[in-house]
């Protein structure tokens, strides 16, 4: 049979096999082609998608910063949207306090506020536990000595069992948030073995590292850090407050001896030489003496002192710390701030102007031109505080 009446082979599902030579070789080079530039696009495109996903994140962290900064400071800034979650009293690793719970395995932050007299009660703690809680933080608020003005090592032992039993409920490692003295405890908190591991960030807002500092500046109405002279225009109280705390120290015959001297009962060279040295560092005029002073104390001060003092365990805090004080502070010196620099140079530093020592007060709109630069510091810090436990994409 002739060959134009055989029947012609089917044609292929990828293209008509009957080619000229030397077509298939270029049709090859041609899907090999083909195959190449459709993989580039889908690296392009997925490299786009991982980049678009690293970069919303940290923009997510940062939108619900600005949200948590304008609740915890009482800000008119509508949130329609925004959940509020209430307290609910209970022991978190045997010590008692309040847990603002958003639900399932949020992180956690220890709240630690300062000398406030109505402690956990204090709107201000309220509010700002409310804030952070609806950030996607789980909130523990725990009662502490601090709030009738006592410094104690019992506190550090409480924020350390409670960090722990938080850690161990898989919710990933804890920010502990102090404000005032309460940030004070919480760099002992972290200095403390038993929490190595298991924090991802020290917070605080107008803390001292150094109870001798404060006194210090409470006594000359200045702080000397690293050759720097600070001034300290101090609250008409704050010379009271510190004086107590130091003297609380002693015993009650002891503190009574340097009352009489200080109520001008009695001359300071009627004290014991100890004794009149603790006169001596209340009244003195001259931040360059204080530290000199301070060896003559009793050693039971001396050492009382370096127990409330974050300064004395800094070289043990590896810990990421942010810290954030107004040049104004009226109860906490603004050279703890900068103490705190020198004796923990990994920290972050973030110096406000205009609030009164953890508070901000807005009256007039000028005052709201004025603060724009402290809220954007604010915001920065609240940035780091919830980045600190984010789940960041690889």
């Amino acid at each position: 049979m002739p060959d134009e009446h055989r029947p012609s082979p089917p044609p292929s599902a990828f293209g008509d096999d009957r080619a000229p030579a030397g077509a298939g070789a270029r049709g090859g080079a041609h899907r090999r082609s083909v195959w190449a530039k459709r993989l580039r696009v889908v690296g392009v495109v997925g490299l786009v998608v991982v980049l678009a996903v690293s970069l919303l994140q940290p923009l997510r962290v940062r939108a619900v910063a600005a949200a948590t900064v304008a609740d915890a400071l009482d800000l008119p800034v509508p949130r329609p949207l925004a959940t509020t979650v209430e307290a609910d009293e209970r022991p978190v690793g045997g010590v008692t306090g309040d847990v603002y719970d958003p639900g399932g395995d949020a992180p956690a932050i220890v709240l630690i506020p300062g000398a406030a007299p109505d402690g956990r009660q204090d709107e201000r703690v309220q509010r700002l536990a409310r804030a952070v809680a609806g950030a996607g933080r789980l909130v523990f608020v725990p009662e502490l000595e601090v709030y009738d003005q006592q410094l104690t090592t019992a506190d550090v032992d409480r924020l350390v069992l409670a960090t722990r039993a938080l850690t161990d409920e898989d919710r990933g490692p804890a920010v502990l948030l102090g404000t005032s003295f309460g940030g004070a405890l919480g760099l002992l908190a972290a200095a403390d073995p038993r929490l190595e591991g298991q924090l991802a960030e020290v917070a605080v807002f107008g803390a001292y590292v150094d109870l001798l500092g404060v006194v210090q500046a409470a006594s000359t109405g200045t702080s000397l850090v690293a050759g720097q002279r600070l001034a300290w225009e101090a609250h008409p109280d704050a010379e009271e407050i510190v004086r107590d705390r130091l003297l609380e120290l002693l015993d009650e015959e002891e503190r009574a001896a340097v009352l009489t001297v200080l109520d001008g009962e009695v001359e300071a060279g009627e004290l014991p030489g100890e004794l009149e040295a603790v006169h001596a560092l209340l009244t003195h005029d001259d931040p360059a003496r204080t530290y000199a002073i301070a060896e003559q104390l009793p050693l039971s001060i001396r050492e009382r002192i370096a127990q409330v003092s974050p300064a004395a365990v800094a070289s043990r805090i590896d810990t990421p710390v942010v810290a954030m004080h107004s040049t104004d502070d009226p109860a906490v010196p603004y050279g703890e701030l900068v103490r705190l620099g020198e004796a923990i140079p990994h920290a972050r530093l973030i110096t406000l102007e205009s609030f009164e020592h953890v508070d901000l007060e807005v009256e007039s709109p000028r005052d709201w031109l004025q603060t724009g630069g402290d809220l954007l510091g604010a915001w920065r810090f609240a940035t780091d505080v919830l980045a600190a436990q984010e789940r960041w994409w690889p």
